[in-house]
């Protein structure tokens, strides 16, 4: 079990990447792994958004989303599963999926959600989110679920080529409000039978 509770720097980043095998494995309900996946969800998330949305709009989402009640919850959820990506057991990433109710669309009732695939910045280019990716694929395949779909901020360029590799596609768009600012994603969906 992982008792780590600081993200990794630049610097053991790239150490890890290169020492060490990458695992998968499930996010507890433990005080450590709740505030490492705050630390990694509101760093990802920052770094992906704030670009593009100013900071008091950043801030009042992770603030509201990324709670440590609001994450025990989603990690305790009989229909959600979140897992850590980590190197040398340090978590580098985390990937949440949902299903039946817990999906954050109803327009998918048989289907297994990718909610967030995320990872620490310092890693990105690295090849890490095919781990999570291939795991979210093995794990919907082996739960029998027939398709499986996910939303993609449409200013997100890095993870829409992502996905269409994968062979998502295009099936709805979802328009939210983040600060005062409309935001739209696609949604994508996969076939996996």
């Amino acid at each position: 079990m992982n008792t780590t509770t600081q993200t990794p720097t630049v610097t053991s980043t790239w150490q890890i990447l290169a020492t060490t095998q990458i695992t998968i494995r499930p996010v507890t309900a433990s005080h450590t792994d709740l505030t490492t996946l705050q630390a990694i969800a509101a760093e990802s998330f920052t770094a992906t958004f704030a670009p593009y949305n100013d900071v008091r709009s950043i801030t009042e989402y992770v603030v509201n989303n990324y709670q440590l009640p609001t994450l025990q919850a989603e990690v305790t959820a009989p229909t959600s599963a979140t897992f850590f990506l980590e190197g040398n057991g340090q978590p580098l990433g985390y990937l949440k999926l949902n299903w039946g109710p817990t999906q954050t669309e109803p327009n998918f009732p048989g289907a297994i959600e990718i909610q967030r695939i995320y990872l620490l910045p310092a890693v990105w280019g690295q090849g890490l989110g095919h781990h999570l990716m291939d795991f979210a694929l093995t794990y919907a395949r082996t739960h029998h679920f027939n398709q499986i779909w996910l939303g993609v901020w449409q200013k997100n360029e890095r993870a829409q080529h992502f996905y269409a590799r994968y062979g998502f596609q295009p099936v709805s768009t979802h328009c939210f409000w983040m600060g005062d600012h409309e935001q739209c994603d696609d949604l994508l969906l996969k076939e996996l039978f």
